[in-house]
């Protein structure tokens, strides 16, 4: 084969791919879609709880304003943390009429330091 007709065919090849690639995308590929823009991150959460658990789902810590079966209620908002088996180890929170409370509990729910 000489010089010119592998030229032509080469030539030919590329004409012919870069058709073939026109109407393929025409056919097999969907619109175009363009990547949404990053948001500005919000400056604001707004919850009525934050849970805090660890890697079986058990709750460690809550950050809240809900009443719940812990002695030192009715409180909100408060801050807990829990043991190992679940039970109340340190609450802070605001009685009624906003007055602070910081409890310390042993393993057995037993007080061991309280303010005031």
């Amino acid at each position: 084969m000489d010089m010119k007709k592998f030229s032509l065919m080469v030539a030919l090849a590329m004409l012919t791919g870069l058709i073939a690639g026109a109407v393929s995308s025409r056919f097999f590929v969907g619109d175009s879609v363009l990547a949404e823009e990053k948001s500005q991150a919000q400056r604001v959460l707004v919850a009525r709880e934050f849970r805090l658990v660890d890697d079986n789902g058990k709750t460690i810590a809550i950050l809240g304003g809900r009443p719940g079966k812990e002695p030192f209620l009715p409180i909100a908002p408060d801050l807990r943390f829990y043991g190992r088996n679940g039970e109340l180890r340190i609450f802070v929170g605001l009685m009624p009429g906003d007055k602070p409370v910081i409890v310390l509990s042993d393993a057995g729910r037993e007080v061991i330091w309280k303010a005031p």
